[in-house]
């Protein structure tokens, strides 16, 4: 016993010897932000570590005596100081203040700058931002889960998105404004769609691991474009850096879903002109100008989706020239399985007005493959201190083979059930030029000025459609036998679209004085808008009128029936050439009183349309112009309470033009209802107002408190008309004055390597249409009544939320995060019948995201895993369910019309960054 209690006396000893530490925070000697990521070392021992999320560093279990300190940053002058520990158990808390290092080079002089891709920089620009602007940053971009633009703006405070098949987030709903109210700029420069109907453009296509941070811009100021309401997605592109870096990522992964139903794609591309376009407008089409190879299908097991990104960038000849170049390959294979009830377009008037009827119950299997290809030029070069010119290129494509298969039950035990296989390729492209120059004239002027040609394209080759049927009738032992299968009608689309924008800015700043700043500028656009639509039918039917029993696609035997469609339809409308011409121009001054800081000012913006459609010289709406006139104030109040605090107040009126379909009178199929445009609407014009406390604790930190009101004047969105005596078509039309407002709060705290950050937006908006009521009177007699209903608008959900948990230490290298997404029931299709709108249910996701730097840091490793939950798409009429006895029917309160389930992607790779 006594030789144990002299062996723990000892060990005690020992570790009150070790007992010392240091611990203390690594900051900047200005603005007193954290520094993340700081080397600390003790100079003499092999010990060293890395400032943690909060700035803050500790060494444990030191000897008693006296250490030096040593700590480095990039773009910061090293600090050194001699600590000493006197006795045993005492604790020395230390301040590190760095100072920014000024690098000399030649005749320009360039200061040590911040790290503009990092969350820091991030939460300076929100704090320092004239307008209410949210950031997410390129470092946040990396770790994220997300690898495309419209998966990444669900994580922004107050935005949803809009899915496409495959599931990816493909448009943005910012503050319940449906995705038209919204614009696109790179790099602050707007961009034409190559949506073949509107102006609004596709997220999907673009690559995330391309942007150097993603902006969402909620309130303008006279120097921006004035057609948003919602708001403004700026993709801030990667730009060049200060030294040489070099970056690329190789990865692969897979989606879940073809774990358990196999890939079914075809092989062959489509023929991208059809036959009229080929051979001229007159040409007779024979069937064996149309192909069949994209109806025959190959199964795949278990394809291996892929992405690869390379980066290289330096500043060289003296620093004067800089240059990055960046690009980014996808290809990804997608499934999804989905259960739609088909209405019958005219409800029930029993039991009660307005009562739903199914017509058939189909199961739909998606095989979407996706490459998405981008790639971003920059290259600036200065002159002097003075005057710099920079040229940026972006080009952006996203091809779609998409193969999806449909059973049709007629919701009866014996009778018809359809086949159908549809094959659809899609390209859509986007290419961007911009020339650009920063001129500084004597001590008091400031001129900056961009040239731009952008080109935006579309083409969706030979859309073929095959259908083929068959019957169930009873069998001699009274089950259901399937009858003889029977090939219908083929049809096959042809569509392509250009959409070219060839723009001027000039933007001239006066400096008054330090505390006054005047500014004026204009722009003009010119946009030309081509569209091309062209359809055949073939007939299966046989020369006797029978009907051609089905075996293989490549036995099939196609004729015109009649002859006269075999020619290209000479007037039809989807056909036109559109043009528009912008100029505006704007007046602007930032006054700085004290703590108040005032900006202002008004901008004026006249708009050109025109059209020529393919209609007939008689038709009503074949061509068409219109022009107007918006002068648009604005004004942003930002008092500062404190070097971390902000009040914000803002107030501007915005405008949303209408596509260029939209005003054409052609029809088209869409995916539910045939689908037309409007030659009477008109344009949106809003009254928008913001509120918002701000405060950054520290370089990551922050807390956001916010309210938004929007008085809008002729919203568009899509109802019916009706044409003819009992049919509709869904065309785009003003909606009277509808109010929108709503609450954001968001958040972010960091604790040593953990951190949580968040937000919630409530958005409440209320519109006013005019519905059908079908029903009976009095007598049993049925009839129709016009009445009213109050809704949301379109797209807009009350609830939006985002969750994540982070972990990050420096020492480790390692990165994680755990991130959640909710969106609440929404509006997606707007009925003519009072009631039976279609509603997404509310709906959540988990994703997690891991990175791992392995060796001296060159390298990474890293993992995406997303939708980890299997939570699927529930669209439903928001009525009570008579059809319980169907598939998915599980609640009495509301009829499922739609479920899409998606289930896991997981995707897993390597990163090599050397800089």
């Amino acid at each position: 016993m006594k030789k144990i209690l002299i062996f723990i006396f000892l060990i005690i000893n020992v570790l009150n010897v070790f007992a010392g530490a240091i611990k203390g925070k690594v900051i900047d000697s200005e603005s007193k932000e954290p520094l993340i990521g700081a080397t600390v070392l003790l100079e003499n021992t092999k010990t060293g570590t890395l400032s943690n999320l909060d700035g803050s560093f500790e060494f444990k279990n030191l000897k008693v005596g006296s250490y030096k300190l040593t700590v480095k940053y990039i773009g910061y002058e090293s600090f050194e100081q001699v600590v000493s520990l006197n006795s045993a158990n005492s604790i020395e808390v230390m301040s590190f203040a760095l100072k920014s290092q000024d690098l000399i080079l030649g005749e320009a002089q360039v200061h040590g700058s911040a790290n503009r891709e990092n969350d820091e920089f991030a939460r300076k620009s929100e704090q320092k931002s004239d307008n209410v602007l949210n950031i997410i940053s390129a470092k946040t971009i990396e770790l994220l889960p997300d690898i495309t633009v419209g998966n990444l703006l669900q994580r922004v405070s107050g935005v949803s998105v809009i899915r496409n098949s495959s599931g990816d987030g493909q448009y943005a709903v910012i503050r319940g404004m449906d995705k038209r109210y919204n614009y696109t700029l790179v790099n602050g420069i707007k961009i034409p769609s190559p949506d073949n109907k509107n102006r609004y453009v596709p997220m999907d296509i673009f690559p995330a691991n391309l942007l150097g941070r993603l902006e969402v811009i909620k309130a303008l100021t006279p120097s921006m474009e004035g057609d948003a309401i919602g708001g403004a997605m700026n993709m801030v592109m990667k730009d060049v850096p200060d030294y040489l870096i070099v970056a690329g990522t190789v990865s692969g992964g897979y989606n879940q879903i073809l774990s358990s139903q196999p890939f079914s794609g075809y092989t062959k591309t489509p023929n991208f002109q059809s036959p009229s376009e080929a051979n001229g407008s007159n040409y007779k089409a024979s069937p064996e100008d149309f192909s069949i190879k994209t109806l025959q299908y190959r199964n795949f097991k278990a394809p291996i989706n892929s992405l690869m990104s390379f980066s290289i960038g330096n500043r060289i000849f003296n620093h004067k020239l800089g240059f990055l170049l960046g690009v980014s390959y996808q290809r990804a294979y997608r499934g999804t399985k989905s259960s739609f009830f088909s209405l019958n377009g005219q409800p029930s008037p029993d039991p009660i007005p307005n009562s739903p009827l199914f017509e058939t119950v189909q199961n739909r299997t998606y095989s979407n493959q996706q490459a998405r290809l981008g790639t971003n030029l920059k290259l600036d070069y200065h002159f002097n201190n003075r005057n710099k010119i920079s040229l940026f290129g972006l080009f952006t494509q996203l091809e779609d083979w998409q193969h999806r298969h449909l059973l049709s039950n007629q919701l009866t035990k014996y009778g018809d059930v359809g086949n159908n296989d549809r094959s659809v390729y899609r390209r859509q492209n986007i290419i961007n030029a911009t020339l650009q120059g920063d001129h500084a004239i004597g001590d008091k002027f400031n001129l900056k000025w961009s040239a731009v040609a952008s080109e935006a394209k579309s083409i969706t080759p030979d859309w073929t459609d095959l259908s083929v049927t068959f019957r169930t009738v009873q069998g001699p032992d009274g089950n259901a036998i399937e009858s003889a299968r029977y090939v219908d009608n083929v049809s096959h689309i042809w569509t392509h679209n250009t959409d070219r924008d060839y723009t001027g800015y000039v933007n001239l700043t006066y400096n008054f004085s330090p505390k006054i700043e005047l500014a004026t500028g204009g722009m003009y656009r010119d946009k030309d808008r081509h569209n091309y639509y062209n359809d055949y039918t073939l007939s299966t039917v046989l020369e006797g009128g029978g009907r051609q029993t089905f075996t293989s696609i490549d036995q099939v035997k196609f004729s015109f029936r009649p002859a006269s469609f075999a020619y290209a339809d000479s007037t039809d409308a989807n056909n036109y050439s559109a043009a528009e011409k912008i100029g505006a121009g704007y007046l602007q001054a930032k006054v700085n009183i004290s703590d108040l800081q005032i900006l202002g000012g008004v901008r004026i913006e006249h708009t050109n349309q025109s059209y020529m459609s393919q209609l007939p010289v008689t038709a009503i709406g074949k061509s068409g112009t219109i022009s107007y006139m918006d002068i648009l104030p604005s004004v942003h109040l930002k008092y500062r309470l404190s070097d971390k605090e902000n009040l914000r107040l803002s107030y501007f009126k915005g405008i949303t033009r209408p596509g260029y379909f939209e005003l054409v009178p052609a029809s088209f199929p869409g995916e539910y209802f045939t689908e037309s445009g409007n030659y009477n609407l008109k344009h949106t014009v809003a009254d928008n107002i913001d509120f918002r406390y701000e405060m950054f604790p520290t370089g990551n930190e922050q807390l956001l408190i916010g309210a938004f009101f929007k008085n809008i004047v002729n919203p568009i969105e899509y109802g019916f008309n009706l044409y003819g005596n009992n049919s509709y078509v869904y065309v785009p039309l003003n909606f009277g004055t509808a109010k929108n407002y709503g609450a954001e709060l968001v958040f972010s705290k960091y604790l040593k390597n953990f951190g949580v950050s968040g937000n919630y937006t409530y958005t409440h908006s209320r519109i006013t249409t005019s519905k059908k009521i079908y029903g009976r009177d009095a007598n049993g007699s049925i009839v129709n009544t016009i009445g009213s209903q109050t809704r949301p608008l379109q797209g807009q959900a009350d609830h939006i939320a985002n969750l994540s948990l982070i972990y990050k230490s420096s020492k480790t290298g390692l990165d994680a995060q755990l991130s959640w997404v909710y969106t609440g029931k929404k509006i997606n299709i707007v009925s003519p019948y009072l009631g039976l709108d279609y509603w997404q249910r509310g709906t959540s996701q988990l994703d997690f995201s891991a990175e791992k730097s392995i060796g001296k840091g060159h390298f990474s490793v890293f993992t995406k895993l997303t939708n980890l939950l299997n939570n699927p798409i529930i669209v439903e009429l928001l009525k009570p369910n008579n059809f319980q006895d169907l598939p998915d029917q599980t609640r009495t309160d509301r009829i499922l019309v739609q479920k899409d389930v998606l289930q896991q992607s997981y995707l897993f790779g390597i990163r090599y960054k050397q800089k």
